[in-house]
C-alpha cells in the first residue's frame, strides 16, 4: 500500500485521504501530532480510510497502538467518518479519548442526516449523515464542556477552542509547544497563499465570526483539512488583509477570504 503520510514539521504529519463516496474531489487531510507518550490524531477522513489511515502510520515507523487521543473538529462524515475502523484496528486496549464539541457529539451520536448549507446568497440544501461510531468499550467520547478543555489542556497541552459556524459544535484545537492550529474547516487553505472559508454551513454569520477569530490569532503553523497544506511558519506579521474585488472563483464558490500569506 502506498504511504500516505507527509512530514510537515517536527511534530506533525499528514496523511491524505480519500473525500466522500471515495473520490479525491477535494484533497482531505489527517494530521497526526507527535507528543511525549504517543500519537494525538486530529480528524479521520472519511469512511474507507481507516486501514490505510493504520498502514501508513506504520510505514512511517509509528506505532499505531500509541495513539492515545482523536480530537474531532466536527461531526461531518468526511471528518470523523473512520473513527469507528481505526479505534478497531488498534484495538480495545489502547482506550483511546475521542474530544469533540458537545453540540457535535449530540448530532454524531444521533446517526440521522441532517441538512447543511451551501453557498451564503443561493442557499442551497445539502444531505449530510455521520459516520458509523465506534463501541463504547473500543473509545470514550469526551464532550468538550468544562471539564473536557481542562482535560485535553492539561493532559496533551492542546487547548480546544469553539468555532461554531459550520457546525453547531465545530471546535479547533491549538497545540501550544508548537503553536500548530488544527482548524477543521474553520479556516482552508482555499489556494496556496490564500486562507478563507469554504461556503458549506449551518450559521454563515457565526463561521465568519468563528474564522476571523482564528485568522486574528498569532499561531504560528496553520494545518486545515481540506485543499492546500502549508508547512512554514505564518504569524501575524506574514498575513495580509484580504481588501478589493473578489476572484470570479471566490463569487461563484461564496467563500470568504481572510488574509494572504506573504
Amino acid at each position: 500500500m502506498k504511504n500516505n503520510l507527509t512530514r510537515l514539521t517536527d511534530t506533525v504529519s499528514a496523511i491524505k485521504t480519500t473525500f466522500l463516496f471515495r473520490t479525491r474531489l477535494l484533497p482531505t487531510h489527517v494530521f497526526i501530532l507527535e507528543i511525549e507518550n504517543g500519537l494525538v490524531l486530529f480528524d479521520t477522513g472519511s469512511p474507507g480510510n481507516g486501514k490505510m489511515i493504520v498502514e501508513s502510520l506504520r510505514e512511517a515507523k509509528f506505532d499505531p497502538g500509541s495513539i492515545r487521543a482523536i480530537c474531532l473538529s466536527h461531526w461531518h462524515r468526511d471528518h470523523a467518518g473512520s473513527l469507528a475502523e481505526i479505534i478497531e484496528l488498534i484495538g480495545p486496549a489502547s482506550k483511546v479519548e475521542i474530544f469533540i464539541g458537545q453540540a457535535d457529539l449530540t448530532l454524531l451520536t444521533a446517526k440521522r442526516p441532517r441538512i447543511l448549507r451551501f453557498h451564503p446568497f443561493l442557499n442551497l440544501p445539502v444531505w449530510h449523515r455521520p459516520g458509523r461510531l465506534p463501541s463504547s468499550s473500543n473509545g470514550l467520547f469526551i464532550p468538550l464542556d468544562n471539564a473536557g478543555y481542562t482535560k485535553l489542556d492539561r493532559k496533551y497541552g492542546i487547548k480546544a477552542i469553539p468555532t461554531p459556524g459550520h457546525t453547531p459544535g465545530h471546535t479547533a484545537y491549538l497545540h501550544r509547544e508548537t503553536g500548530s492550529l488544527f482548524s477543521g474547516c474553520a479556516l482552508s487553505l482555499l489556494e496556496p497563499h490564500l486562507v478563507g472559508i469554504i461556503s458549506i454551513f449551518h450559521d454563515r454569520k457565526e463561521q465568519i465570526r468563528s474564522g476571523k477569530r482564528l485568522a486574528d490569532m498569532d499561531f504560528r503553523y496553520l494545518f486545515p483539512v481540506h485543499m492546500f497544506l502549508r508547512s512554514d511558519e505564518i504569524p501575524l506579521k506574514k498575513r495580509q488583509p484580504c481588501t478589493g474585488k473578489k476572484g470570479i472563483i471566490t463569487r461563484l464558490m461564496g467563500n470568504h477570504l481572510f488574509f494572504r500569506i506573504s
